[in-house]
C-alpha cells in the first residue's frame, strides 16, 4: 500500500497518509468546492488501509482551522471506519488540534468523541502573533 499525499491549497486541506509509519495526518481548511471528488480518494485509501491487522498504533492527527458541514460528515465516515478498524484490535489514537481560544472546534473534537467509541485526544495549539504584549 502506498502513501497517499494531497498538497493542500486554500480551500483544501493538507493530506498525508503514511501506512508505513501509520501517522495520518489533515492539516488546513477543509472547504472543498467538490467534497465528494475531493474525499472519495481518501475514503478509498482509508478501506484499504483498515483491511490489514497493525499491532503498533495508527496516530490520526486532525489539525483543521475550519472545516464545513460536508466536510464534517466525510470526517465522521472516516472516524467510522477506524472505529471499526481499533475494535477489532488494532489499535488507534485520534489527536484532535485546537487553537487554544477556540472553543467551537474544541467543541466538535469533543462531540465526535462523545459519540465515537475511538481515543482521542485534545491537544490545544497556541497560535502564532497572539501575544499582545509584543505591540
Amino acid at each position: 500500500m502506498e502513501k497517499l499525499i494531497i498538497q493542500g491549497e486554500k480551500k483544501t486541506p493538507y493530506i498525508s497518509l503514511d501506512p508505513g509509519s501509520r501517522q495520518l495526518k489533515f492539516e488546513g481548511r477543509s472547504i472543498p468546492e467538490d467534497t465528494i471528488s475531493f474525499y472519495e480518494p481518501i475514503l478509498k485509501w482509508m478501506e484499504q488501509y483498515v483491511e490489514a491487522e497493525r499491532k503498533d498504533t495508527t496516530d490520526l492527527h486532525v489539525n483543521l482551522e475550519y472545516f464545513n458541514t460536508s466536510t464534517s460528515r466525510y470526517l465522521f465516515g472516516i472516524f467510522k471506519k477506524l472505529e471499526a478498524y481499533h475494535n477489532k484490535g488494532n489499535p488507534v489514537l485520534i489527536h484532535w488540534y485546537y487553537e487554544k481560544d477556540d472553543f467551537e472546534m474544541l467543541e466538535s473534537g469533543e462531540d465526535y468523541a462523545s459519540i465515537l467509541k475511538i481515543p482521542f485526544k485534545m491537544v490545544p495549539v497556541e497560535v502564532e502573533g497572539d501575544n499582545l504584549d509584543q505591540l
